[in-house]
């Protein structure tokens, strides 16, 4: 699935959010987030996310959970949000009984809000989207998706899950898996591989350098620069993987992913 360049507006996403709450009965939009509540969150808050929580809370989709920047579930900042990296550098979005985690990289200096990206059990990350507004349109558009295919799974819960994994396992026989948004959403990623510290700070280039420099010792650092779709990190395959579980680091607006294994 290939990423439009431009940055959805921030009334574009609000609406495809509201579209999405209208497309199914058990789907709808959260409660509109106040000013105040938004100081609250322990990180800057652009005027685009602003805008976007001023009249549409987080999209919560049946039993699968909330999916957006005003996500108020239990648990929040805690369990593995401590695997986001230093507080105030991020803002969890989703989490899942997958035991997936969805957050947006934040810089603390800028208050600028970078790319979306998740991590797993298995010591996997990933870049889902290069902006939380282009990743709330894909999840409205998976939503929508799933409404219209629901017959073919059995229940709109069944397909909404299929949609938003890509692997469609639960489809009937007449689910049209050739359609060209079904095979964009099931495509694999694709993976960049790490690198350690010490050849990111001998690459010569002057961004890994730097992630380099900031690190310890058997950190490992994926560049990011060049993705122009979903990106996996395959941070534990990694020969130098020192082990332990893998706490996220970003640099340069989220470019650069780094993972400093934790004892």
């Amino acid at each position: 699935m290939m990423w439009n360049s431009e940055t959805p507006s921030w009334q574009d996403v609000v609406q495809v959010l509201r579209d999405a709450s209208e497309a199914e009965q058990s789907v709808r939009l959260g409660e509109e987030v106040s000013d105040e509540e938004m100081d609250g969150w322990g990180v800057p808050v652009p005027e685009p996310i602003r805008e976007i929580c001023r009249r549409a809370g987080a999209l919560q989709v049946g039993g699968h959970g909330e999916f957006g920047p005003s996500y108020r579930a239990p648990g929040v900042g805690e369990g593995a949000a401590w695997r986001c990296g230093d507080p105030g550098s991020f803002r969890i979005v989703h989490t899942n009984a997958s035991a997936e985690t969805y957050y947006v990289d934040v810089d603390p200096a800028t208050g600028a809000w970078g790319p979306v990206f998740r991590f797993w059990e298995n010591h996997g990350a990933e870049l889902v989207a290069p902006s939380l507004p282009h990743w709330l349109v894909s999840v409205a558009g998976l939503v929508r998706c799933a409404a219209r295919d629901e017959e073919h799974f059995g229940d709109f819960s069944t397909a909404f899950l299929n949609w938003f994994s890509g692997d469609f396992a639960d489809a009937g026989d007449e689910f049209p898996e050739d359609a060209p948004e079904a095979l964009a959403r099931a495509a694999e990623p694709a993976t960049a591989g790490p690198v350690t510290v010490r050849e990111a700070r001998a690459s010569g280039d002057p961004v890994l350098a730097d992630a380099g420099s900031r690190l310890p010792e058997g950190a490992l650092l994926a560049d990011l620069r060049g993705a122009t779709g979903p990106t996996a990190v395959p941070f534990g395959r990694h020969p130098g993987w020192p082990g332990g579980t893998p706490v996220y680091r970003r640099f340069h607006g989220g470019a650069i992913l780094a993972a400093v294994g934790q004892t």
